[in-house]
């Protein structure tokens, strides 16, 4: 039985590939198709219950108590530019806070009106308001109920259909590839996107060095959770058959995607005992190697080939900066 891809319709030189669930340590088994046309992996059939692979301690529902708030305010901070040794020492040591850099990067006030879209407990949107910014609202389906924090940041149980509203800054910080039917996500991003506003998304992608090389055990392909692992081909023809354009692209793979891939190549879930990330001080131990991987991924970065990348997309007549209107409706 031929299977076409549900983004560009194609149904020649399409594979399966079976991939097993490793997050949560199930292994549970599930087929996806590479589309021979414009490349996307997508799963061929969503369980009915998705909930159970989003447990109530999923990493992105988890709230952080005093302590950990004032690390990430510190980390935030350095992300934004703000120079202090803390945030230095954990974006060296661990990983760079790449969801401020994204909104840093984008060129948004403070008074922009900004959207994060499955933002789950909405720990970034908290550290955007500590930076200054103060029009923040946040949905996401899986959350156990709306959250309204002290602050002013709102959090709602709601997909991004039922929202309404018009945003200068969407962000989709590693959530538009969790996403069912993306074509018509894409069309809803366009539609509360404001006239000259920016929709960010950062998303593992298929057009990467880690696919070719780890295949199924790749970690960013985390079945069943990422339902569409997309290329920039992909990316494209969503953007452009919903009135947007890819205005800017960024590379941010980092080490992870080495030894967690790996590590699965093993048989090694990341809630096995011997898995790394379940030890603090073997971590530290290991930093020698940690930024070895992390060059490495650098290098894949800068020759197009990370397996991370964020997408800028804007309203398909809006004008780059500095361009003519007349040149963007051309």
């Amino acid at each position: 039985m031929s299977h076409a891809c549900k983004i560009c319709q194609n149904a020649e030189n399409n594979q399966l590939h079976a991939a097993c669930e490793m997050l949560l340590g199930t292994r549970e088994r599930f087929t996806y198709l590479e589309c021979g046309g414009c490349g996307c992996v997508q799963l061929l059939e969503i369980p009915a219950d998705m909930g159970k692979y989003y447990p109530k301690d999923y990493y992105s529902f988890q709230e952080h108590g005093v302590l950990k708030t004032l690390v990430r305010r510190q980390w935030s901070s350095y992300a934004y530019g703000r120079r202090n040794i803390l945030g230095w020492l954990i974006s060296t040591v661990f990983f760079h806070n790449v969801a401020i850099e994204a909104v840093r990067y984008s060129g948004v006030t403070k008074d922009a009106r900004i959207l994060d879209v499955g933002c789950g407990s909405g720990r970034v949107l908290l550290d955007l308001s500590h930076l200054g910014f103060r029009d923040l609202t946040g949905a996401d389906p899986y959350i156990q109920r709306d959250i309204v924090h002290e602050n002013g940041v709102k959090i709602f149980k709601r997909e991004l259909s039922d929202l309404a509203g018009e945003f200068d800054l969407i962000t989709l910080h590693y959530t538009f590839e969790h996403m069912d039917r993306p074509a018509e996500v894409m069309r809803h991003l366009q539609r509360l996107l404001s006239p000259q506003g920016v929709v960010m998304l950062s998303i593992p992608i298929a057009s990467s060095y880690a696919w070719r090389r780890f295949g199924v055990n790749w970690f960013n392909l985390d079945a069943p959770r990422h339902l569409y692992i997309h290329t920039y081909r992909s990316i494209d023809l969503l953007a452009q058959n919903a009135g947007l354009k890819v205005a800017d692209t960024v590379q941010e793979g980092d080490g992870r995607m080495f030894w967690l891939s790996e590590e699965y190549e093993r048989g090694i879930s990341q809630n096995d005992p011997r898995a790394l990330g379940m030890h603090p001080l073997r971590w530290l131990l290991a930093s020698k190697k940690m930024r070895t991987l992390s060059m490495k991924a650098k290098e894949l970065n800068r020759k197009g080939e990370g397996d991370v990348v964020r997408f800028y997309l804007r309203n398909r007549n809006t004008p780059r900066l500095g361009e003519p209107a007349s040149a963007a409706s051309g």
